[in-house]
């Protein structure tokens, strides 16, 4: 098996079950072709290069599994991140629509700072008065 890169690509939506169902056909196909490999008859096991060698191309099989199922992994979690992330968007509020999270904070604690200022100003009148 040679080098592996990691690459980042988008598919539309409707065509991920499809995507996934690729690679773990690939990987039951692969499965398939590996279990002939491994069957070694136990009178026919030696400590020879040719027994070293088959072993060796069963492990980089078991690697080319293991790859494919790690990229069906990535797509189906990549998918609930996004379902996950989608559903805790709240919906626009009119009010502030347009008005980025920061500004929508900085209005909100002039709010605060106005309404503690006009509740000082009245207990100032208030203890004047007494």
């Amino acid at each position: 098996m040679g080098q592996r890169i990691n690459i980042q690509y988008s598919i539309d939506i409707d065509d991920l079950g499809t995507e996934v169902e690729r690679h773990l056909g690939d990987s039951y196909q692969c499965y398939l072709d590996l279990q002939e490999q491994c069957t070694i008859d136990p009178a026919d096991v030696t400590l020879s290069y040719e027994t070293l060698e088959k072993i060796d191309k069963i492990r980089i099989a078991l690697i080319g599994i293991d790859h494919r199922l790690n990229d069906a992994s990535n797509l189906i979690s990549g998918y609930l991140q996004y379902r996950a992330q989608d559903e805790e968007t709240p919906a626009a509020d009119p009010v502030y629509e347009g008005i980025s999270p920061t500004d929508n904070l900085k209005n909100q604690l002039t709010q605060f700072s106005e309404l503690m200022n006009k509740v000082q100003r009245d207990d100032e009148i208030t203890d004047q008065g007494k």
